[in-house]
C-alpha cells in the first residue's frame, strides 16, 4: 500500500497536467451489434443507447446493473445487495428477452431460473463501450433477443506499453482492485485484465411490507451480512497474417462467490434470513476468430463458447445450474455501392444444460442463416436516407423454425434533425432451465413469438419515441413456468435530452413512460409506470468535475395486480467527484443514496443506504 501510495505522488509530481476529457465532448461513437457490424450512431435507425468509458470513469460504476441503472433509463430489481440475483426490464421486457452479449459472446445462462444474465456479475474496470439496443432484434442474434440486444465491448489493446490501475474502498467494508497491461504492435496485439471484488454486504432480507418491522434496515435487527467476491480475468490476443488477414482469441472468467438469503417454503413464502445458503459461480466465455477484409469483403469466421457453473448451496437442498452455449458461425460484410453493404451469414448453436440429474443432459440446436441489407443515400436534396432490412432463419430441432426480421428507416429532415420508424419480429424460444430446471420446470412450453414497433423524432440534443411492443404466447414464472394464451402488451413513450453548457455543465434527462398488460388485462409485475433519470455533471476546471445522478421510479407493483405491494414511489441519488492529479492519476469520491432513503425494488430484499466510496484511477 505504501508503495503505491509513493507512486502515485511521484506520478503527480513529475507529469504535468492536461486538459480533461469528458462525455459530452465525444464524435463519431459506433455502434456494432445493430445490425451485426459497425455502423456510426447517427446511422443506425434502430432506439439505441450508447453507455461510453469516459461515461463509466465519470460515474465509477462497478457493475453492469450498477451502470444500466444509472446512465441508461433502465429499469432493475435486484434481491439484496452486490452479487444478488437482479433482473432488466428494458421497455417492459424482462431479462430473458434480452441477449447480453461481451464481445460477441452470448452471456445468457440457459439453465438458470428464468434465464436471467447475472449482470451483478459483470465488472466494468475494462469494459470500452455498453450498447443498448431496444426491440426486436432476432432478425438479427435469433432467440433471446425478442426485447433488444445489450453488448458488452471491452478495452483494446493500443500500440505500444500501457498500464492501467484502479483501487477503491468504501461501505459495507467493500474493498475493489484492478490491473490491466497491453502491448500491441503492427503484428500483434495483447491484453490482460484482472479484477477483485469484495464486500461484507449488508443483509439480502429486510421486513416485508406487511411486517411491523419494515422499514428499519438489518443493524436495527441483528440480521447477518451477506459477502460477495467477485474475481474477473479478461485476455485478448491478436496477431495479423498480413494487412488483410486476422486472427482473434479472447478468454474471460468470472469466479464469484454470493451469501444469499432464503425463502421460506410455507405460504407466502417470505424471504428469510439464513447462515447456509451460498452460491459460487464459475462463468468462462471463449472466442476464436479469423478474419479476412479487402475492400469489398468482411468475412469473418467465429466460434465461440460460453460454460456456466453456478452451484447454490442452501438450507433445504443444493441446486446446480449448470450448461454451456456453443456457437459456430461466418458471415461476410460485402460492400457493393457507396455507404451501402450486404451481410450474409450462417450459424450453429448448442444450448446444453448438464450435472442436473445423472444421465439426463438436456439440450437442443439450432441452424441458421441471415441477411442484412443497409443502404444509405440522399432521397430529400443533400439529406440522409437510411433504409436497412434483416431477415433470419433458425431451424431447431426441439421447437418449431422461425422466420423473423426486421425492418428501420430514417430520414434526416433538417441538419441532425430525424425521423426514423422501426419493426421487427421476435422470437423467444424457451430455455432449458424454465423446461428441465429445479423450480418448476415446465417442458410443455413453446416459443414465444413477438412484435415490436417504434418511432422517433428528435436529433442528439432531445428526442421523443413511442413504442408499441406485443408477444403471444407469454411464459413467465409464478410458482412455477406458465404459459398465457394470447397476446401481452408494452407501450409507452421515452423523451430524451441531453447538452452542454458554457464549456462546463453537462445535462441529460431520461423520461420513461409504460403500460403493460398480460393476455388477461393485468399489469405485469415489477415494471414501473413512469421513471425519470437525470444527470448533471458540472467541470469546475480542466481537473475537478462533480455529477449528481438522480433516479425516480413510479407507481410499481410486486406482483401483477394493481392491490399488490407498492415497491415504487422513490426518488434515489448519487454524488460522485474527480480531482484528474495529471494525465494519469484521477482520485475521486462517490456517495450512493446521498439521502439515505429506505426504499426495496423488491418486497422483502434490502437495498444499500448512504454510502461513501473513495479510490483513485492510473494510467500509464
Amino acid at each position: 500500500m505504501q508503495k503505491t501510495i509513493k507512486l502515485s505522488l511521484l506520478s503527480i509530481a513529475l507529469v504535468s497536467s492536461l486538459k480533461a476529457e469528458n462525455q459530452y465532448l465525444l464524435d463519431n461513437i459506433e455502434v456494432s451489434s445493430s445490425q451485426g457490424t459497425t455502423i456510426d450512431k447517427k446511422d443506425v435507425t434502430d432506439s439505441v443507447t450508447i453507455i461510453t468509458k469516459e461515461e463509466i470513469e465519470e460515474s465509477h460504476a462497478s457493475t453492469l446493473n450498477e451502470a444500466l441503472q444509472k446512465l441508461a433509463n433502465i429499469s432493475m430489481t435486484q434481491n439484496g445487495g452486490p452479487g444478488e440475483l437482479s433482473s432488466l426490464y428494458l421497455r417492459g421486457m424482462s431479462s430473458k428477452r434480452v441477449l447480453v452479449l461481451i464481445d460477441g459472446v452470448r452471456y445468457n445462462n440457459p439453465t438458470t431460473v428464468d434465464s436471467v444474465p447475472e449482470f451483478s456479475q459483470i465488472m466494468l474496470n475494462n469494459v470500452q463501450q455498453i450498447e443498448i439496443i431496444k426491440g426486436a432484434q432476432s432478425g438479427v442474434w435469433g432467440s433471446d433477443a425478442s426485447g433488444g440486444v445489450i453488448n458488452i465491448i471491452t478495452s483494446k489493446a493500443k500500440k505500444g506499453i500501457h498500464a492501467s490501475a484502479k483501487l477503491e474502498y468504501g461501505a459495507y467494508d467493500t474493498l475493489q482492485t484492478s490491473l490491466a497491461a497491453s502491448y500491441a504492435t503492427q503484428e500483434y496485439d495483447l491484453l490482460a485484465s484482472g479484477t477483485y471484488f469484495n464486500t461484507d454486504g449488508f443483509s439480502a432480507v429486510e421486513p416485508t411490507q406487511g411486517d411491523v418491522n419494515y422499514g428499519k434496515r438489518y443493524d436495527e435487527l441483528g440480521l447477518e451480512r451477506d459477502a460477495y467476491e467477485n474475481k474477473t480475468l479478461n485476455t485478448k490476443f491478436g496477431y495479423n497474417l498480413t494487412d488483410s488477414d486476422r486472427i482473434e482469441a479472447n478468454i474471460q472468467a468470472i469466479n464469484s462467490f454470493v451469501h444469499y438469503d432464503d425463502t421460506s417454503f410455507v405460504a407466502p413464502y417470505k424471504p428469510v434470513d439464513s447462515i447456509v445458503p451460498n452460491t459460487y459461480i464459475k462463468n468462462r466465455f471463449y472466442t476464436l476468430a479469423y478474419k479476412h477484409k479487402s475492400s469489398t469483403n468482411d468475412i469473418k469466421l467465429q466460434y465461440n463458447l460460453s460454460t456456466f457453473d453456478r452451484e447454490s448451496v442452501g438450507a433445504w437442498s443444493n441446486y446446480y445450474y449448470n450448461g454451456s452455449v456453443n456457437e459456430v458461425k461466418i458471415d461476410d460484410k460485402i460492400n457493393y455501392m457507396k455507404n451501402s453493404f450486404l451481410r450474409i451469414g450462417a450459424s450453429y448453436q448448442k444450448f446444453e444444460q448438464t450435472d442436473i440429474t445423472p444421465n439426463l443432459d438436456k439440450s437442443y440446436n439450432a441452424v441458421s442463416a441471415y441477411a442484412t441489407n443497409y443502404n444509405k443515400f440522399n432521397l430529400l436534396a443533400a439529406l440522409n436516407t437510411i433504409i436497412t432490412e434483416s431477415l433470419r432463419y433458425d431451424k431447431y430441432n426441439a421447437f418449431d423454425n422461425s422466420l423473423t426480421g426486421k425492418f428501420g428507416i430514417k430520414q434526416f429532415l433538417k441538419d441532425d434533425f430525424y425521423i426514423s420508424a422501426n419493426i421487427g419480429t421476435g422470437y423467444n424460444a424457451p430455455t432449458l432451465g424454465p423446461l428441465y430446471g429445479q423450480w418448476g420446470a415446465n417442458p410443455n412450453l413453446k416459443p414465444e413469438k413477438s412484435l415490436t414497433r417504434d418511432i422517433t423524432l428528435g436529433n442528439d440534443t432531445v428526442w421523443i419515441t413511442y413504442f408499441d411492443n406485443k408477444v403471444t404466447d407469454l411464459i413467465e414464472y409464478t410458482s412455477a413456468y406458465i404459459q398465457t394464451t394470447g397476446t401481452s402488451k408494452f407501450r409507452g413513450v421515452e423523451l430524451g435530452y441531453e447538452d452542454y453548457f458554457f464549456d462546463s455543465l453537462g445535462v441529460r434527462a431520461l423520461y420513461t413512460y409504460l403500460e403493460t398488460k398480460n393476455a388477461n388485462g393485468k399489469a405485469l409485475a415489477r415494471r414501473p409506470k413512469s421513471q425519470l433519470d437525470t444527470t448533471v455533471t458540472y467541470y469546475a476546471t480542466e481537473n475537478l468535475d462533480f455529477g449528481i445522478n438522480a433516479q425516480y421510479i413510479g407507481t410499481r407493483y410486486d406482483s401483477d395486480t394493481n392491490n399488490a405491494v407498492q415497491t415504487g414511489k422513490y426518488t434515489v441519488a448519487n454524488f460522485v467527484t474527480n480531482i484528474k492529479a495529471n494525465k494519469s492519476v484521477t482520485f475521486y469520491a462517490k456517495i450512493n443514496n446521498i439521502t439515505d432513503k429506505y426504499y426495496q425494488t423488491v418486497d422483502g430484499y434490502a437495498t444499500a443506504g448512504r454510502s461513501l466510496y473513495v479510490g483513485f484511477n492510473a494510467k500509464y
